[in-house]
């Protein structure tokens, strides 16, 4: 019994093809103020891709597996919410394949603080368009994500808005349509096929914030619903300019 029970645990160890890749993630967000109540944000995101791997006979090389682009507008109805659109444009070089990718998008964020807590909520809407480079084929998806983050100044705010601070955030990703040619963007999952979650902290400078944490990202990565698991050190930085009334910390 005991090496019948031995066997069976062996298959399912070799019949697991679960992905887990460890890296790091650059990010750089610039917002600012066109008008009272109108703001731009442009953010750029970089994910590397620190080993090399070989799953199911795939190569999975080291090296940069994301790099999103990102441009919006956002409108400021009041003090806690916002909502805004943009695009953003992405090179993705994940499972051996390359891909670029247009996406269209639209938000609305909602802050608010229990004393120093600041709580920052995101829905966003994404209409996406991965070109898949081996085939020459075009696909469509549409995703919604909500992301629910956390801000804990270590200083009293009304004091100065210098210091350091802790954060946490979690992000779910809901395929309501994936892509059908390669593996960005693809619903291979349930609704519910990615998540991502962060802890980290940093320091405040104003109108500058630099930020150090760790984030875990999981994909449902193929039909067989094998997972990618990333172990991304995240190192964020936050400018803003011309903006004197920055009520929270603006994320974006």
């Amino acid at each position: 019994m005991q090496k019948i029970i031995a066997l069976l645990l062996f298959s399912a160890i070799v019949q697991a093809q679960d992905l887990s890749l460890v890296g790091i993630s650059p990010s750089y967000s610039l917002t600012g103020k066109l008008a009272p109540k109108i703001a731009y944000n442009i953010n750029l995101m970089s994910v590397i891709n620190a080993t090399n791997q070989t799953v199911e006979g795939k190569f999975f090389p080291s090296g940069q597996a994301h790099f999103l682009q990102t441009g919006m507008l956002i409108y400021q109805l009041n003090k806690q919410f916002s909502v805004g659109g943009g695009y953003t444009h992405g090179n993705h070089n994940i499972f051996g394949l390359k891909e670029s990718e247009h996406r269209f998008l639209a938000q609305t964020t909602y802050q608010t603080k229990f004393k120093k807590l600041v709580f920052s909520n995101r829905l966003r809407y994404e209409l996406r368009y991965p070109f898949n480079e081996k085939t020459g084929i075009r696909s469509k998806a549409d995703i919604v994500r909500y992301q629910f983050w956390l801000t804990y100044p270590l200083y009293d705010p009304r004091a100065g808005n210098q210091g350091f601070f802790l954060s946490a955030s979690n992000e779910a990703f809901l395929y309501l349509k994936g892509a059908i040619n390669g593996p960005v963007s693809s619903r291979n999952g349930g609704l519910w096929s990615e998540n991502w979650s962060h802890l980290g902290g940093g320091y405040n400078a104003g109108r500058t914030r630099i930020e150090l944490g760790y984030c875990f990202q999981t994909l449902v990565r193929n039909q067989a619903k094998d997972h990618r698991f990333f172990n991304l050190l995240q190192v964020n930085l936050y400018s803003t300019l011309n903006w004197d009334d920055v009520q929270f910390w603006w994320y974006q």
